[in-house]
């Protein structure tokens, strides 16, 4: 079972703990480094766009693009109940056309939603997002890169919401060590009032390293802007943590 067809246990899941937090965050990212005012924000990896009330609350117009139709008719319903302008795109994010999605001020990619199986393919990421934003637009992308070569990279946790509880456990698994591939699991152990699934997706990804990961940007129509930490501007960037980085169009 596919955890990504269950947009209700997987919102509850990956919710975020402050959204206007967030969503101040990258307020203050593009007020710092940003060379062209925001109008419209796009999101890559959108899910349920549970950001999209925030960026409504703040004035902005919202796109999103995933892959899975029904994490968006759940984020076009979202948007309907809140009377939100918003636009939505199905289509890979390796391949989508920048036409179809239009001009966008600031792009941002959440929690490590980043599917590619090689460089190539990621430079090419970076060409169609560059496409769709002006000179000097942001381009944020969150957990991407992997500060700490000795983490396991497991997690478990458990939320709740509405009478559903939702267990979430995520491993990653090297399966290619020299093209740095590894499977993503994640697995949903959910108790929606009593009835009881085990939810389970594997999604095959490349690793990003730091270096690395600069010398694909300066290959790229982006430059690099910089490190930050748990959504804080002052943070000092650490192995720990939960990191962004902020890369701009040239």
């Amino acid at each position: 079972m596919d955890a990504y067809r269950y947009p209700e246990y997987y919102d509850i899941a990956f919710g975020a703990a402050d959204y206007a937090a967030e969503v101040d965050f990258f307020e203050a990212a593009t007020r710092k480094f940003s060379r062209t005012p925001d109008w419209r924000v796009f999101e890559i990896a959108c899910g349920t766009a549970p950001y999209l009330a925030e960026w409504q609350r703040h004035g902005y117009r919202y796109c999103g693009l995933d892959l899975s139709e029904a994490m968006l008719d759940a984020a076009r319903a979202k948007a309907a109940g809140l009377s939100a302008a918003a636009d939505f795109i199905t289509a890979d994010m390796r391949s989508f056309d920048p036409a179809a999605v239009g001009q966008a001020d600031l792009a941002y990619v959440l929690l490590g939603s980043i599917y590619v199986g090689s460089n190539r393919e990621f430079l090419d990421h970076l060409g169609r997002v560059a496409a769709v934003l002006p000179a000097g637009g942001l381009y944020l992308l969150d957990s991407v890169v992997w500060f700490d070569i000795s983490d396991n990279y497991r997690r478990r946790w458990t939320r709740r919401r509405g009478g559903i509880t939702v267990r979430m456990t995520y491993r990653a698994e090297i399966i290619d060590p020299v093209a740095q591939i590894y499977n993503e699991f994640v697995t949903l152990d959910v108790n929606d009032r009593g009835t009881v699934h085990k939810i389970e997706s594997r999604v095959p990804t490349k690793i990003f390293f730091p270096q690395e990961f600069r010398c694909l940007v300066e290959a790229s129509p982006f430059e690099f802007v910089g490190w930050f930490n748990d959504f804080d501007l002052d943070a000092p960037v650490t192995p720990e943590g939960r990191h962004t980085v902020i890369i701009r169009k040239k």
